[in-house]
């Protein structure tokens, strides 16, 4: 109790930045459980977090539950810029949805982030209704996934009047449109993505100073436009300003031949310092025929794709590569597509690819042994060239591994093996993106039961507690305990 009644005496500024850091690194949906926890400690904590408005400024609204406490996060925050997690997964939630775009509407122009999931493009028509009057002026990040919808919108349906602060924007190939504006968009995700030409031209087009490019589950559209009119082949040209491009595909495109007809093998990316190619380990991708000269690239992250002798002259024009990680990929990989070494080479033997290349990421779900021997060809033929260290990363599971099969081979102490987990990339896994969009309430459920001796039963809220954290005594009576251990 001593050590309680110190605590209390610190000013409520400084008690305030100690509840923020455990709050600030939380999800959106365990924010609301924290602060009821914090709020049922004893009533001086609970004044405190009440006044401290920054502790508020992230609300998950799910449209099942949680309306009464968004209410309460929307007053408590103040004028503060928030970030705003909504989901509706329930078809029959459209009254809720109604009340969720009524209570939020007003605040829209202090929304810093928004990431909105709905099950049905009725749904969201609730929401863009309330707000397409309204200018989202400090919106930079937005989230929008309609579950299951596939179509290109029947119509305009942008989400606000405008949004000009709009840095980051996630959604699927068909809604791009409920931004009115991406003029000031650098970055962009789409999932489910099938372009014709005029589309990826327009896109492009409209977002000038797009900086990376996330194309989630990419695929051909069976209404491409193939050539111009005098049958020459399309050449887009992006922004400048555009330096990564990650591309999933999961269905063949090129079909084994020397050309393929989706917008990718159009696109002319002068700037290019990063790329990602996520396939599946028997998809021939088609390097060669998919990426055209990438002059200044750097990092090139590939990850279950199929890689053939046909690869090879893509793989040996990345003159500025520095960076190449091959993840997932086949035992049966042969590296000498990619490095155009032979077995039978001395390690001596001149070597002009890759001048810049210093460091190869690898991992497989098969043997190391052919590839960990390839890989040490590369590194010996670049320091022979003068690189002055190249390191082989390997991930931790198989370092022992990796390292057993050709640590008495290396000659170089230039040549290192080392652990590393590789980097996360910017492409989504799609076990990820189904888990995010079918179970999302499952994990809230799950949470819930965890914590379910002191969260409050929002659902039984009556009209004077429809504030999840109004009223301490429905947790310890008339007077709240001085402290909770």
């Amino acid at each position: 109790m001593a050590a309680v009644s110190k605590i209390n005496q610190l000013p409520d500024e400084l008690l305030a930045l100690i509840f923020s850091p455990g709050i600030r690194n939380l999800s959106s949906d365990e924010h609301q459980p924290l602060l009821a926890l914090i709020c049922s400690v004893c009533r001086h904590w609970r004044n405190v977090a009440i006044e401290a408005s920054e502790l508020w400024t992230t609300i998950h609204i799910s449209l099942e539950r949680h309306i009464p406490a968004a209410q309460a996060f929307l007053e408590r925050s103040k004028g503060r810029l928030i970030d705003l997690d909504i989901k509706a997964l329930n078809a029959d939630s459209v009254s809720s949805a109604r009340e969720a775009a009524v209570i939020t509407a007003p605040h829209i122009s202090r929304v810093r982030t928004l990431a909105m999931t709905v099950a049905h493009f009725s749904t969201y028509t609730i929401f863009s209704d309330a707000y397409h009057f309204i200018s989202a002026t400090n919106l930079t990040s937005l989230s929008v996934n309609v579950i299951g919808y596939l179509w290109p919108l029947p119509g305009p349906f942008p989400l606000f009047a405008s949004a000009n602060s709009l840095c980051h924007f996630n959604t699927q190939g068909h809604l791009i449109n409920v931004v009115s504006s991406r003029t000031s968009l650098t970055t962009l995700e789409l999932s489910n993505y099938s372009p014709t030409h005029a589309d990826i031209k327009n896109l492009f087009f409209e977002s000038p100073c797009l900086e990376t490019l996330i194309l989630h589950g990419f695929d051909t559209n069976e209404q491409l436009d193939f050539g111009n009119e005098d049958d020459t082949p399309f050449i887009i040209t992006v922004p400048t300003s555009l330096k990564s491009l990650a591309v999933s595909l999961y269905h063949p495109h090129s079909n084994g031949t020397g050309s393929c007809d989706c917008v990718l093998s159009s696109l002319c990316i002068p700037n290019l310092e990063y790329l990602e190619v996520v396939g599946n380990t028997v998809l021939d991708i088609g390097f060669n025929v998919h990426f055209g000269e990438l002059a200044k690239l750097q990092t090139l992250r590939i990850q279950r794709c199929a890689v053939t002798l046909a690869d090879k002259e893509f793989f040996l024009s990345l003159k500025e590569l520095r960076h190449l990680e091959l993840v997932d990929m086949s035992s049966e990989l042969d590296i000498q597509h990619i490095t155009g070494i032979s077995p039978d080479d001395p390690p001596s033997s001149s070597f002009s690819s890759f001048p810049h290349l210093s460091s190869v990421f690898f991992s497989t779900e098969g043997e190391y042994t052919q590839s960990a021997f390839q890989l040490l060809q590369l590194a010996e033929r670049r320091v022979a060239a003068g690189c002055p260290r190249f390191t082989l990363e390997v991930e931790q599971a198989h370092s022992e591994e990796f390292s057993k099969a050709i640590q008495s081979f290396i000659q170089d102490v230039r040549i290192c093996v080392a652990e590393s987990d590789g980097s996360a990339g910017l492409i989504q896994s799609m076990g990820d993106m189904i888990d995010d969009h079918l179970f999302g309430d499952q994990d809230e459920e799950e949470m819930d039961e965890d914590v379910h001796e002191w969260e409050p039963e929002y659902e039984e809220w009556g009209e004077e507690e429809y504030d999840a954290f109004e009223s301490e005594d429905e947790f310890y009576g008339e007077d709240p305990p001085a402290t909770y251990m």
